[in-house]
């Protein structure tokens, strides 16, 4: 089974992805950590992801691709958590997934208001000292969000592929209508 979980800033993508990983035994993907973990590598390219992280940027996707390609083989399949951010990226991931004769199976969708995002967020910084969670930062991801990766939605959606589940209420009320909407 392959999956991408997909959500506002704040809906809990990378928490549920967790769930569900260990759930069905996937290989949880997570294009941020492993962005960060090769950032530290003294190579060239993990030199070049540390400055554009360090720049605030996004790292292109090329790079991100580079990541992450080698855990899309996983024997029991996969959750991609923090990608495809646009509907190049969903394009391209694609592409590259029937290159490998897979594809995905289902992308979930968190679906929480930009005013509990901003809520969680904001509490988030508070208990986990998160800087990169101040108001004006959220807004822009949120606004970021709504632009680049609501095509990515419809993209899926399109393709039958999209399971929506609130993501308002407690970790293991959502984790357990994610369950029911994958059967």
């Amino acid at each position: 089974m392959n999956l991408i979980i997909l959500g506002s800033p704040g809906s809990g993508k990378g928490t549920q992805a967790k769930l569900l990983a260990q759930h069905f035994g996937l290989t949880h993907i997570s294009s941020g950590q492993l962005l960060r973990a090769e950032a530290q590598k003294p190579t060239p390219q993990g030199q070049k992801i540390k400055q554009t992280l360090d720049s605030g940027d996004l790292v292109p996707f090329d790079m991100v691709l580079q990541v992450i390609q080698d855990k899309l083989n996983s024997p029991n399949g996969f959750i991609l958590d923090g990608t495809p951010r646009d509907l190049d990226q969903a394009k391209s991931l694609d592409l590259l997934l029937t290159k490998r004769g897979l594809s995905v199976d289902n992308v979930i969708l968190l679906e929480l208001s930009d005013d509990d995002s901003l809520t969680r967020l904001l509490k988030r910084a508070q208990t986990e000292k998160r800087s990169d969670d101040n108001a004006t930062t959220i807004q822009e991801r949120l606004h970021v969000y709504h632009f680049d990766t609501e095509p990515v939605i419809a993209h899926y959606e399109s393709q039958n592929k999209l399971l929506r589940s609130d993501g308002r209420p407690d970790i293991n009320t959502i984790f357990q209508d994610i369950l029911t909407h994958i059967g």
